[in-house]
């Protein structure tokens, strides 16, 4: 079994509805994903997977969708005002 894993850090803010700590302001977080990637075997270049296809595909989405995003509730009523 072969198995390669990257490391993709992003900065996200949120907060926690109905809670009565600090965490119910607005805040930010540095998050990490670890993607790993596992195979019986390598393919025809020796490799499990190539980084460059991760930073494409995996990395681009998390760019997109999450690095400096506001994660919230669909219904926090501060996404109007953040819209």
């Amino acid at each position: 079994m072969y198995r390669v894993a990257r490391e993709i850090d992003f900065c996200y803010g949120h907060r926690l509805l109905n809670y009565e700590g600090k965490c119910k302001n607005l805040h930010g977080h540095n998050g990490r994903l670890i993607v790993t990637f596992e195979v019986a075997g390598l393919d025809d270049r020796g490799m499990v997977v190539d980084f460059s296809d991760i930073k494409r595909v995996i990395s681009q989405w998390i760019d997109d969708h999450l690095d400096h995003r506001m994660i919230l509730c669909r219904r926090d009523p501060a996404v109007p005002l953040l819209q």
